[in-house]
């Protein structure tokens, strides 16, 4: 079992069908299996944008990104899950580097970069 972890963005694109209440539920269903398997360090709710294409037959998508600390074996776990879920329509799990965290320690001005060595 590989007991390094790393920090990842997770990018979720959920069904636009799904009633409020349902989508407070799925972030809230993520947010727990994240803490389960690692720790969020941030979170943006981007809210419902345009697709750039149709996926499954919708135009629109409501957009929710994870910052997280998890050990790098769980992450095919978060993965499966994500498959697995009817109202999520896309999703993307990125590896992030240390330029990359800089970059979004100043766009979003807050401090990760010690949090990701902890």
């Amino acid at each position: 079992m590989d007991l390094k972890s790393a920090f990842y963005e997770t990018l979720i694109v959920i069904s636009p069908t799904v009633s409020e209440e349902e989508k407070k539920q799925i972030i809230s269903s993520y947010e727990n299996l994240l803490r389960r398997e690692g720790r969020i360090i941030y979170q943006i709710n981007w809210g419902k944008k345009k697709l750039a294409y149709i996926i499954k037959k919708k135009r629109f998508g409501i957009y929710h990104i994870f910052y997280w600390k998890i050990i790098k074996s769980s992450v095919k776990n978060l993965e499966k899950k994500l498959n697995q879920d009817e109202n999520i329509i896309r999703f993307l799990i990125i590896k992030i580097n240390k330029k990359a965290l800089n970059y979004l320690e100043s766009k979003f001005n807050i401090t990760l970069n010690n949090k990701l060595d902890e």
